[in-house]
């Protein structure tokens, strides 16, 4: 094969991969809400949601950072369909410059381990695979979308306020 001919499969691979994550992360969210792929998506937050962009969106923007080795320009040209709820373009935008930024820690190693059950032989953060920092960097995710459900339950001060004048406490 000449070089010219595999510097064109490089560049056709380069542009196939962008176009798979501009369009996957374009895609609908399968499942969202009711669990049903024709629902809409939620425009209020909601932890089913949230774990299914985790499972879908993170996993692509890992595949976009950690297998293809795509730069956070790349991996933030994917653009999203219209009508995509704020906070889901926010937190997914949020996660690309996360994954781009993020470098896992032997103290995340470990814990990884534990939630696994197997705590022997741990690899130091330095020498994990790609996969085992994918998986570290996902839980990572699915910790945001817990944090962020116990925020949303949370009464804001002002809304306790009220609360409390309605019902004549202090």
């Amino acid at each position: 094969m000449s070089r010219f001919a595999a510097h064109a499969g490089d560049r056709y691979r380069a542009v196939r991969n962008l176009l798979l994550l501009s369009c996957l992360l374009a895609a609908p969210l399968a499942h969202a809400g009711s669990g049903r792929a024709h629902d809409r998506q939620p425009q209020q937050f909601n932890l089913a949601a949230c774990y299914q962009l985790v499972h879908h969106e993170g996993r692509m923007i890992a595949w976009a950072r950690w297998e293809e080795g795509f730069s956070l320009e790349k991996t933030r040209a994917g653009e999203f369909r219209e009508g995509t709820p704020v906070w889901i373009v926010d937190m997914v935008r949020a996660w690309i410059t996360d994954a781009y930024g993020w470098q896992a820690t032997d103290e995340q190693v470990r814990q990884w381990a534990e939630e696994l059950g197997n705590t022997d032989d741990l690899p130091s953060a330095a020498r994990l695979t790609k996969h085992e920092t994918i998986a570290i960097w996902m839980r990572r995710l699915a910790r945001n979308c817990d944090s962020r459900q116990a925020q949303a339950n949370t009464p804001q001060p002002e809304v306790a306020g009220l609360a409390r004048e309605e019902t004549g406490g202090n």
